[in-house]
């Protein structure tokens, strides 16, 4: 028995330990999103549609983006984003860190494709900006609405802290965007 518990307790430990690693998520700055999606785009999000993928095992959320600029990818004037998570049949499953899309949002998203080309959100939440506009001025600003991932400037995206700043320019954000594809050569 006694050789038992610390079996366990390691055991445990192990699960715990690739649990945990399975949940990480790698801050990405402005040239990591940028060279890691093929798709960047300027928006409003049209329809959601949750449903079973084909194993019938996972809930999965298609969520179209009418394109206004295409910043990086194709000059489609929709993307339909794919990501795991959302509500079907009365079951709902949630994907901690995943963004969330209200209909008529404007946005700006980062995408990356799977290997069967279906665009999903880079970085999780990390991908996506709400588009707000100032009040005083009308300057488009973006934000991230998920806490932890508010931003104080356009280059390094590095989360602000709790009262800081959560709101940069679009218009540097987009700047930022161009100079990371330009010296990527794109």
């Amino acid at each position: 028995m006694t050789r038992l518990v610390p079996t366990a307790c390691s055991l445990v430990l192990l699960l715990a330990a690739a649990v945990a690693d399975a949940s990480q998520v790698i801050h990405l700055d402005t040239r990591g999103l940028t060279r890691e999606s093929s798709d960047i785009v300027i928006g409003r999000v049209g329809e959601q549609h949750a449903h079973w993928n084909t194993a019938h095992t996972m809930i999965v959320t298609d969520v179209t983006i009418l394109v206004d600029q295409s910043l990086k990818g194709g000059s489609a004037t929709s993307l339909t984003l794919s990501q795991v998570g959302g509500e079907v049949d009365g079951m709902r499953y949630n994907v901690e860190g995943s963004p969330r899309f209200s209909p008529g949002e404007e946005v700006l998203v980062f995408a990356w494709r799977d290997a069967m080309g279906r665009p999903q959100v880079d970085g999780l939440g990390q991908g996506k900006f709400e588009i707000l506009r100032d009040r005083a001025t009308g300057a488009r600003l973006v934000r991230r609405s998920l806490p932890g991932l508010g931003v104080a400037d356009a280059r390094s995206l590095r989360a602000t802290p709790t009262g800081g700043a959560t709101r940069v320019p679009l218009d540097d954000l987009v700047r930022e965007i161009r100079a990371a594809m330009a010296e990527a050569g794109r």
